[in-house]
């Protein structure tokens, strides 16, 4: 049976942040790679899901989405991310994921191309090459992950049908400025290239960022195709409730596609998450408050064993290089990591085309805090009071 299976499908492996996983469970770890979000949902979360299945909400929904979810993201919209939309503008999905799936099915023959900044998020790409479109990079450079507009439209041809990326970024977690989105913008819709923006972080930018809707810039909205999801923002990733916004012809064709792949998202869970949008803003506030205690300990624990880490302005996990460990390879370093004390990253070469080793690991730091502050203590312990153990675990022997 598995010879009748089409090559590209025999020759798939299973993903670099899965590999990471495994590891992790076979070695009893901790698990700071995967960004699966380990945080228990606020009990109101919890109970609006509880409610919307006691009410009876468990059959087929339209698979466009419930109306009263669609108005609720419509209106949410328009008031936080300056986006002149109504329901018809929006599609319920099955996660962001489902929405990215549906553009892809729609938007691309195979021989298309499509521009990535890199490192890229791996789902994007596995969707894009899946359907037969042609990744073409763009890569964001250290140490803030700017990227440069002569090689953005460079890299644009008569082929580029699609740009797609996140804002915030995923695997950076970098913020996107006004500044460069206005270039990204400009040189797309020159070009009649279509932006498909992931933003499913954004309510976890720090203070000091603001999170900016592509599609809310003048100009914008017919050109861009918005994804989000109720996973980050409700802590509820296993729920497989996200949405697509664009222009309403658009979502009603890639409504058809959702239709055809999963019939809707899940029932009870759209209800739920209709119930959560319309939380106070001060709900809102505090997830990105519950992670800034969070990300610090990451940042201070990382720089403490010697890695170098980069700030992620607006996600709950941080890249770190191990330039100063002396280690040869992404794999070199994540199995210390395993082997001596017990705590697991992903390999920043999962994140990066074509590329056996990228000099970091990406650590999640969305653990509840009694693991996160034992898992800094212990190896806190381990550096300060084995100082030369501490070392020879963490560099190469030469």
């Amino acid at each position: 049976m598995w010879q009748k299976m089409k090559l590209d499908a025999r020759g798939s492996g299973i993903s670099g942040l899965r590999e990471a996983m495994e590891l992790a469970a076979g070695k009893g770890c901790i698990n700071m790679g995967p960004g699966v979000c380990d945080l228990a949902p606020d009990p109101l979360v919890l109970e609006a899901a509880q409610k919307a299945i006691m009410h009876g909400h468990n059959c087929y929904s339209p698979c466009t989405g419930i109306p009263r979810l669609r108005t609720n993201i419509a209106d949410r919209y328009v008031a936080q991310n300056q986006m002149a939309i109504a329901p018809e503008n929006v599609l319920v999905t099955s996660g962001a994921t489902g929405g990215l799936e549906c553009i892809c099915k729609c938007f691309l023959q195979p021989g298309d191309e499509v521009i990535l900044f890199e490192p890229f998020y791996q789902y994007h790409l596995r969707q894009i090459t899946h359907y037969g479109g042609i990744p073409v990079f763009v890569r964001l450079q250290l140490p803030d992950w700017r990227f440069s507009s002569e090689e953005l439209e460079k890299a644009i041809t008569s082929k580029t049908r699609l740009l797609v990326m996140s804002n915030p970024n995923n695997p950076t977690g970098k913020v996107f400025s006004l500044a460069e989105l206005e270039t990204i913008g400009k040189i797309c819709r020159d070009a009649g290239v279509v932006v498909v923006c992931d933003e499913v972080y954004e309510h976890l930018v720090i203070p000091e960022k603001r999170h900016i809707s592509l599609a809310g810039l003048p100009g914008m909205f017919e050109n861009t195709l918005t994804l989000s999801s109720a996973g980050k923002t409700f802590l509820v990733t296993g729920w497989r409730v996200g949405w697509l916004i664009g222009p309403a012809r658009v979502v009603e064709t890639l409504s058809v596609k959702a239709d055809e792949a999963y019939l809707c998202a899940p029932t009870p869970l759209q209800h739920a998450v209709a119930d959560c949008l319309v939380f106070p803003q001060e709900f809102f506030r505090n997830l990105a408050r519950r992670f800034a205690h969070k990300r610090e300990q990451m940042i201070a624990l990382l720089q403490d064993i010697q890695f170098t880490p980069y700030l992620a302005q607006g996600a709950f996990y941080v890249l770190a290089g191990y330039e100063k460990l002396g280690y040869r390879n992404d794999l070199e370093a994540l199995r210390a990591l395993v082997e001596n004390f017990r705590i697991t990253a992903v390999p920043g070469s999962v994140f990066f085309f074509n590329s056996s080793s990228a000099g970091m690991l990406r650590f999640c730091f969305a653990l509840e805090d009694e693991l996160l502050n034992s898992t800094c203590d212990f190896i806190a312990r381990q550096a300060t009071q084995y100082p030369q153990a501490a070392k020879a675990c963490f560099t190469y022997p030469t």
